[in-house]
């Protein structure tokens, strides 16, 4: 076997096709991050001339100058071999210690355990949890289980294979799910792709909901870099858009219709006693109802509103997968079911391009209700799936002088702030007056 530096053919070839892949492990993502100036760098192992792992690592300093080495949901290679394990991630951290990096961080992108739609474990379809005993002897310390929202650990997958049609794929949703789409459908809620002359649209959006929700988002120079050096394939900025004056007229117009039925069928109830009428009464009458509170809900939307965006989301695509990053609906809108069209539409986008996995991302609130993020979670099991938790990153040494003091340093500086934080103000040092203060 032998450690070599890619090129980006090569990699993308490599990347691509692999059942590891990511859109994290991707040229499309590099090229982005090589825009931004960040230091990347392609590596691979080649046994006997043919490509047998790959990955991508992203140097990175703080301000005091220490170098992490970082291959985020990789490497892309074989787990079940120790053999190429152990030969991949021992050139990864020569390699790192070269580049003069302290530390080197590994994430692999596979799962920990099975687990199903409501989290249960079944290691008798997947059980990776050996693979920590091995890494922990090759000189890693893992980092835990925690859910970690810098590099996703735990996520919600459906898988497409084997979904014929549209058909198929809504009713392996539940009742709640699919009635939802169909109400968004019907009450013209549309999607659309932005580009750099509608960027504002997107990211007003998407900060909105951000502010509301408390989910942490980008600034607006980031999603301008994604279109700038990404495919419209890979980075797809998706909004779901109402246009308020043509839905009230819809409803209202409904409204009428329904209303001139229901008056017809109380006469003729009323002039024949048929029964099977009255029932019809009844169905038509929650439809009115239904209309009039749909045309009270909107009564603070007037229709000087014009075209409203109500959800904004960051999706990728890449290789097998399509992710659902970030994102989320306007709360003013959430009426209008913006999120679930998006994932719907999205689905669909997948479904007929190819895409075997759709991937919900970051879940969080599996446990129980109590928990930050349940709800969400709910929300996408709705469309159906499974939980997936990662065996998260692993952390080790490559110039351990400066790995191990560092760790000191910190250690210490956390130590005299947590004591200085329990001194009352009077007895503080000047300096930690100031700091408190601030």
């Amino acid at each position: 076997m032998e450690f070599v530096i890619l090129s980006d053919a090569d990699f993308e070839t490599f990347a691509k096709g692999h059942p590891q892949g990511s859109f994290i492990q991707s040229m499309d993502l590099t090229r982005f991050q090589r825009a931004r100036g960040q230091e990347v760098e392609l590596f691979g192992v080649t046994r006997g001339g043919s490509l047998i792992a790959a990955g991508k690592l992203v140097y990175t300093s703080n301000r005091v100058g220490y170098k992490t080495a970082d291959c985020a949901k990789g490497p892309l290679m074989d787990y079940s071999d120790p053999t190429v394990v152990s030969f991949v991630v021992e050139q990864l951290k020569k390699h790192a210690a070269s580049k003069k990096a302290a530390e080197l961080c590994i994430s692999p992108n596979i799962r920990y355990i099975a687990r199903d739609e409501e989290g249960a474990e079944h290691p008798e379809v997947e059980d990776n949890r050996p693979l920590l005993k091995e890494l922990e002897g090759l000189g890693f310390k893992h980092q835990g289980f925690d859910m970690n929202f810098a590099n996703i650990n735990w996520m919600f997958i459906k898988q497409l294979n084997g979904i014929a049609d549209s058909e198929e794929l809504i009713m392996g949703m539940n009742y709640r799910t699919r009635k939802a789409i169909r109400k968004a459908e019907k009450n013209g809620v549309y999607l659309e792709q932005a580009t750099l002359e509608t960027l504002d649209e997107f990211y007003n959006a998407l900060s909105t909901a951000g502010d509301e929700k408390g989910f942490t988002y980008r600034e607006r120079e980031y999603y301008e870099q994604l279109l700038r050096n990404t495919s419209d394939e890979f980075t797809k900025l998706m909004m779901a858009k109402i246009n308020i004056p043509e839905y009230r007229a819809s409803i209202t117009e409904r409204l009428d219709a329904e209303s001139k039925t229901l008056a017809e069928l109380k006469r003729e109830v009323e002039e024949t006693g048929s029964k099977k009428k009255a029932n019809r009464v009844k169905v038509v009458q929650d439809l009115v109802d239904s209309y009039e509170r749909s045309l009270k809900d909107i009564e603070r939307f007037p229709d000087s509103v014009g075209v409203a965006t109500v959800a904004a989301i960051h999706f990728a695509c890449s290789g097998d997968e399509l992710v659902c990053v970030i994102g989320g609906t306007v709360q003013d809108y959430i009426y209008f079911n913006g999120a679930t069209s998006l994932y719907w539409g999205m689905m669909l986008h997948a479904l007929n391009n190819g895409y075997s996995r759709y991937n919900f991302y970051g879940t969080f609130g599996i446990q129980g209700q109590d928990e930050t993020g349940h709800g969400g979670y709910e929300f996408k099991k709705g469309f159906g799936g499974e939980v997936v938790q990662l065996v998260g990153d692993f952390v080790a040494p490559v110039n351990p002088l400066i790995f191990h003091g560092y760790r000191a340093v910190r250690k210490l500086a956390g130590a005299a702030q947590t004591v200085l934080g329990r001194l009352p103000l009077e007895k503080l040092p000047v300096v930690g007056k100031f700091r408190r203060n601030r």
